[in-house]
Order: C-alpha cells, then structure tokens, then sequence
C-alpha cells in the first residue's frame, strides 16, 4: 500500500494539518480507482496524532488484504469539537477533510463507500460524526469510545476545566448537550446506520459503552456490541479494526 501524508492548510482550523492517506499503491490499484473503492475515517484518541493507527495497529496491512482506502486525520486534544480556541476540528473532519479529499484524490461521498470508526476520543468524535450525518456513511465503529459524558461529570476537576472548557460549559446541560453522543440517538433518523460497539471489559470507560449500546438497542437501531476481556489498549482496538475493515467489505454483498 502507498502511504501518503499531506500537510495542507485548514480553513476550520486556520493553520495547516497533518493528514495520514491508506491508498493501494501502483501494483496493487489494479483498474480500481480510489473513486470506486471503500473509505474508512479512521479518528485517533486523546494522546495520539493521524500517524499513531498506523504505528500502533496493523491498519495498513488490512488496508492492503482488502484493498479499502484509509483515512485518518490529526485532531490533538480537540475532542473533535467545533470552536476549540476558534478551530473547528467537528466541521473539519465531518465536512471539510472529505470535501478536500474528493477534490484532490476523487474519493467519493456516496453513502454505500463510506465507513467512520473512533478509538476512545476518537470514538466520541466518530459517534457525533456519523449520528450527525448518518446519511452518509454506511457504518460506524465506536471502539472504547466516550458515548455517555454524563459519567464524566462527577470526575471534572479544575485541570479538566483547563484543559477542555468546552466540556465543562456542556456539564451545565449535559442531558441536552450536542457533544454527548447518548443525546443524538433517534430511532427514525438512525433507522438505516449500522452501529457497532467494542469495549473491553476492564476498560475504564467501559460502562460509557454499555450505556450507549443499551439505549441504541432500547431504539430498535441496528446496534451489534461485543465486550471481552481487556483494558484501555491497542491490542484489542487493533483486533477491532481488522474485524470492522473485514465487515466493510463484505456488507452489502
């Protein structure tokens, strides 16, 4: 697989960006372009950057065995929220990233080739993406995600308020608040998304999962969870991913 790594200006962040690309490379594109291909919207955790799945994980030799493209964006500590110290790191991994992309590589938008998963952070940020949007993808992946931040509101401490004001501000109204993912499940517009839910159970945000996945279960959403031994680690979401890259090219099929 051809790895690429484009460092371009943001106009939702307002400086430029690190962008990690999963693409086959000129043996393996055969006479299927990246326009005809599955897209994954891979989203990093808390302490990482777009470079750590593949560090960490075997993503790109799933990538290769199945020929999908693999896209992961750098978010820092953003929570992938909008007007974080004025970025918007929501409107540009939601909107702007896949704008950008089909311009200048031609993957496309449709609903069928397009795929979203999260680890931790990452899983908060996939879940608010694709429940946003659920027109347009197909599926999504929440591994050891932050799904119920109410949970969190006991913990919030004075260097949390420092570090993610924005969360803090949401605390107020938490059972309201846009940025927990549990108050964006609906039955009617999610009727058609695939959700699927790993955690490990020795996971520090393992109950977070659970709660989620019950309400989505509870909404009649076409939810599939699993929960195994493990704790907050790549061992296991490095699993996740070749079981959700494998899903994504046999659905519909």
């Amino acid at each position: 697989m051809a790895l690429m790594s484009l460092d371009f200006y943001s106009k939702e962040l307002k400086m430029s960006t690190l962008l990690s690309v999963v693409v086959p490379d000129s043996v393996r594109i055969g006479e299927i372009p990246v326009s005809q291909r599955k897209c994954l919207h891979l989203l990093h955790g808390l302490s990482d950057d777009s470079t750590a799945p593949i560090r960490l994980s075997k993503v790109e030799l799933y990538a290769q065995e199945t020929g999908v493209v693999v896209v992961i964006p750098s978010a820092g500590r953003s929570m992938y929220c909008d007007d974080v110290l004025g970025q918007n790191y929501f409107s540009h991994v939601a909107e702007e990233i896949p704008q950008y992309l089909e311009l200048v590589l031609g993957l496309s938008q449709k609903r069928e080739q397009n795929y979203i998963a999260g680890i931790s952070m990452g899983g908060m940020g996939a879940a608010r993406i694709a429940l946003t949007f659920p027109e347009r993808f197909t599926a999504v992946g929440l591994f050891s995600g932050l799904l119920e931040l109410k949970m969190m509101v006991p913990f919030i401490t004075e260097e949390t308020k420092r570090d993610f004001p924005f969360l803090a501000d949401a605390a107020q109204d938490i059972d309201a608040s846009p940025l927990n993912p549990m108050n964006l499940l609906d039955a009617e517009k999610h009727r058609n998304l695939k959700i699927i839910v790993r955690c490990g159970k020795q996971d520090d945000l393992f109950l977070m999962s659970q709660a989620f996945s019950a309400k989505a279960a509870a909404l009649g959403l076409n939810i599939t969870s699993t929960f195994e031994d493990g704790k907050h680690e790549w061992r296991l979401w490095d699993r996740f991913l070749d079981d959700f890259i494998k899903m994504m090219v046999t659905d519909n099929e």
